[in-house]
């Protein structure tokens, strides 16, 4: 008897090793075929609003834009595919915290409140902030904007921009497509966005017009979930190659005619 239970707990003692072994095996297996953490192995799941132009916009019903262009060329850099969803930014940025997302790929303003939960790239483009309104009914300055109703997109930086302007009254809309037509119907006075957003959409709409802009103390750029800091610095050193060997500047001077600010330039000297 005794004979065996000492044989008996040899063998369950044995189980107990390879079962572990195995474990171990298996999870090194996952890092090497999973070294980016991604939701998907292989896939770069990402969210985007496609009404964010020159960032992100739907050509022919696919994803174009600033923002995806670099993207893209990342993602080829990286051997991933990248599968884009089309949502809001509040959307977009909730969804990545609560791990749907791999990424938010739309021009993301980086700030410290939204550093507390994401993990931001390294800047890819420094901005204005900037006042659209009809040509018919201008504001002399940012200051102008005080007493009159205001779209601003919710989740956008341009909501805590907003509450400076005293007396300016904020109206929320979830994309800038919906902002942009209360602004034509004369629902909201002017929309506040950022400046090559307002460029764009002037390229649009020839009774729109910037009335005023100021810089903006941040870069804008794209998201990763909070932890995935392997994605995050394989995906900034894909960007310096990119500036390096001039693919940056070639997808910047197409999206772009506005050369890059000297705060851009103190990220990515190259790029001059």
């Amino acid at each position: 008897m005794r004979r065996t239970l000492r044989s008996l707990a040899v063998a369950v003692a044995t189980t107990a090793a390879l079962a572990t072994a195995g474990c171990g095996s298996g999870a090194a297996t996952d890092t090497a075929a999973n070294p980016y953490g991604l939701i998907t192995p292989g896939t770069l799941l990402a969210a985007t609003s496609g009404d964010q132009p020159p960032f992100s916009l739907l050509e022919n019903g696919e994803p174009s834009g600033f923002t995806i262009a670099l993207n893209d060329e990342v993602a080829k850099r990286l051997g991933l595919h990248t599968e884009y969803k089309q949502t809001d930014t509040a959307a977009a940025i909730q969804g990545l915290t609560a791990r749907q997302y791999d990424m938010v790929a739309s021009g993301l303003g980086i700030t410290p409140e939204r550093e507390k939960s994401i993990l931001f790239a390294k800047g890819e483009y420094w901005s204005t902030t900037a006042a659209l309104t009809l040509k018919a009914h201008p504001v002399a300055a940012m200051d102008g904007l005080a007493g009159k109703k205001v779209a601003v997109i919710t989740g956008s930086v341009q909501v805590a921009y907003l509450k400076k302007i005293n007396g300016a009254v904020a109206t929320e809309f979830p994309s800038q497509n919906a902002a942009v037509s209360a602004l034509h119907s004369g629902n909201v006075d002017a929309l506040l966005v950022g400046g090559p957003d307002a460029e764009a959409y002037l390229k649009q709409f020839d009774d729109l017009a910037i009335s005023a802009a100021q810089p903006v103390d941040h870069a804008t750029t794209v998201a990763f979930q909070k932890g995935a800091t392997a994605l995050g610095a394989a995906y900034d050193a894909q960007l310096e190659a990119m500036v390096a060997d001039g693919t940056y500047r070639r997808i910047y001077d197409r999206w772009f005619t506005q050369a890059p600010l000297p705060e851009l330039l103190k990220i990515w000297p190259g790029l001059a």
